[in-house]
């Protein structure tokens, strides 16, 4: 029997289909990663709008605005809410003027404030994915 020059056999073309799968998971790989990064991204841009709103939100406000209270407590106050499968944390903490740091006695009325607040918002998803943004903001009336 004589073999026709023209056309493949099937070891030809299962090799040929072998090589290019192989050439192929690279390609693929990187596709993969480049969505994952895309959606890390998205998430991370949703978390920094949530909490550059709250932020505006608070810089809106009166220095005096009850929502800004931070007297009695060394820490300050905190306060949480939950935005879809985001959580927002808004700190509010008394400082020094001259320091920059908590003063050793922390107001305790408001007849005691020092004039300068610290302001610190926080927003990150409920389970954790996708990062966390801080913000800070220094308040005086």
């Amino acid at each position: 029997m004589k073999r026709s020059a023209s056309g493949l056999t099937l070891i030809e073309l299962l090799v040929s289909l072998v090589v290019i799968s192989i050439s192929l998971i690279p390609v693929i790989n990187f596709f993969n990663a480049t969505l994952r990064q895309n959606n890390q991204a998205r998430e991370l841009t949703k978390i920094r709008f949530l909490a550059e709103e709250e932020m505006e939100r608070i810089i809106s406000l009166n220095y005096h605005h009850q929502s800004l209270d931070a007297v009695g407590a060394f820490q300050g106050k905190s306060s949480f809410s939950e935005r879809g499968k985001y959580l927002v944390k808004t700190s509010v903490i008394f400082l020094d003027p001259e320091t920059g740091q908590v003063p050793e006695d922390y107001p305790l009325r408001e007849e005691e404030d020092t004039n300068l607040k610290q302001i610190t918002v926080s927003a990150a998803r409920l389970d954790k994915l996708g990062g966390q943004v801080d913000l800070v903001y220094f308040k005086s009336p």
